[in-house]
């Protein structure tokens, strides 16, 4: 009879947590929006995050940092048609989205790997980085909200909104032949000044890079159509060569051993068009050999300190990389 009591009540008290924990609100619930367009569906399946009277972005969500844009599983991409995202090209498939915030400026990154935890972010399989148009909303918004919006036929607006942000990027159905090598950029504010550089994105699609499209001793446009330009809003040194705020562009020389970054004052030609008398400087770059293939060229500025950074440059399994600092 005692046992019976106490099994009872065993029963009682495992219904009892059952129930409550059903109650138990989700702090960070999926959520999903979709479009469709000529019969074929665009989705993004999230977690939605709420600001639970917290500070956001460059907090909560600090600035310099890839994130997951969302809560739990990594944010998933999924579309029937090929797109152009502001010029980048995504064939139709399933990606993971990641944003990396900054105070200017804001980046979509478009990332092949799927089915993954949020916080597992692999750069190698970046397929895109494209910017955002950001706009400060009146009203602040709970929770972590994406849309999909409809412009006009076979177009759209991709929305994040979140706090008092609201980043935008337009998209449109692919009708014509894909651009193969998308316009990028990088930047960075440091001590209150921005430092940028604009490229063109190509990729391996298959091919030997290093010493075979990119062949060693010959200038290379270090990207693809237009030059590659470099905008400094403060003086800068770069392996104790000084370079003045302006613009410029920038060209390397490979080498199976040790490359160079050519820093030009012409500007505005041409990646093919090279002019030698107009080099400011040749630099030393530092070379690491990557685990893993990257598969489209990309540039990156990173903070180091207050008053210090490096570019670094990767393509295939190279990395190349040069430390600057405010002169």
């Amino acid at each position: 009879m005692k046992s019976k009591s106490i099994k009872c009540s065993l029963l009682l008290v495992a219904c009892f947590l059952t129930q409550a924990l059903a109650q138990k609100p989700i702090v960070s619930p999926r959520d999903s929006v979709k479009i469709i367009f000529n019969g074929k569906t665009i989705a993004i399946n999230y977690g939605k995050p709420s600001m639970l009277g917290r500070k956001i972005f460059g907090v909560f969500v600090p600035f310099y940092k890839v994130w997951r844009t969302g809560a739990g599983a990594a944010t998933i991409l999924t579309t029937e048609a090929d797109l152009e995202v502001d010029g980048a090209v995504v064939p139709r498939g399933t990606y993971s989205l990641y944003t990396l915030p900054t105070e200017e400026r804001w980046k979509l990154i478009i990332n092949k790997q799927t089915g993954q935890w949020g916080t597992t972010y692999m750069p190698q399989l970046d397929l895109a980085r494209i910017d955002l148009k950001i706009k400060k909303l009146k009203t602040p918004v709970e929770e972590c909200t994406f849309k999909l919006e409809r412009n006009n036929t076979g177009s759209g607006t991709l929305k994040i909104e979140w706090e008092n942000t609201s980043l935008s990027v337009p998209f449109h159905i692919s009708k014509d032949s894909l651009v193969p090598s998308p316009g990028d950029s990088s930047v960075l504010v440091i001590n209150d000044k921005r430092v940028s550089v604009n490229y063109c994105r190509p990729s391996m699609r298959g091919r030997k890079i290093m010493g075979s499209v990119v062949p060693y001793g010959i200038v290379w446009r270090t990207g693809a159509n237009a030059a590659t330009s470099f905008v400094t809003q403060t003086d800068l040194v770069l392996y104790g060569v000084k370079i003045l705020r302006g613009s410029y562009t920038l060209y390397t020389l490979p080498s199976s051993k040790q490359w160079k970054l050519i820093i030009n004052k012409q500007t505005g030609q041409w990646g093919t068009v090279y002019n030698e008398k107009f080099d400011l400087a040749r630099i030393p770059l530092k070379k690491n050999m990557l685990k893993q293939p990257l598969e489209k060229f990309t540039i990156t500025l990173e903070r180091i300190s207050e008053k210090t950074g490096v570019m670094k440059l990767a393509w295939e399994k190279t990395q190349l990389s040069v430390n600057f600092q405010l002169k």
